[in-house]
């Protein structure tokens, strides 16, 4: 997940399904909100911690630990721009 365009992709796509089942019906807004929560807090803490584990900033073990305490905003530049 070291290519940047690759990693935007991985995070929008699933918001556009959410968005795309929402407005075809097909979703009600307790699944939405539910969604969304797996979204921000499983999903993007994966997906960030793939990407961070590929440039050797931090170990594959230690992923799952930046879902508490804003860890993830602690690696800002080096998530979405470089």
């Amino acid at each position: 997940m070291r290519n940047i365009y690759l990693y935007y992709i991985a995070i929008l796509a699933p918001l556009a399904f959410l968005l795309y089942f929402m407005r075809t019906d097909q979703l009600n807004s307790w699944v939405l909100i539910l969604g969304i929560i797996v979204y921000s807090i499983v999903y993007r803490t994966y997906i960030d911690g793939l990407r961070l584990v590929s440039k050797g900033i931090i170990e594959r073990s230690d992923i799952w630990k930046m879902a508490y305490n804003g860890r993830r905003f602690q690696y800002f530049k080096e998530l979405y721009f470089k």
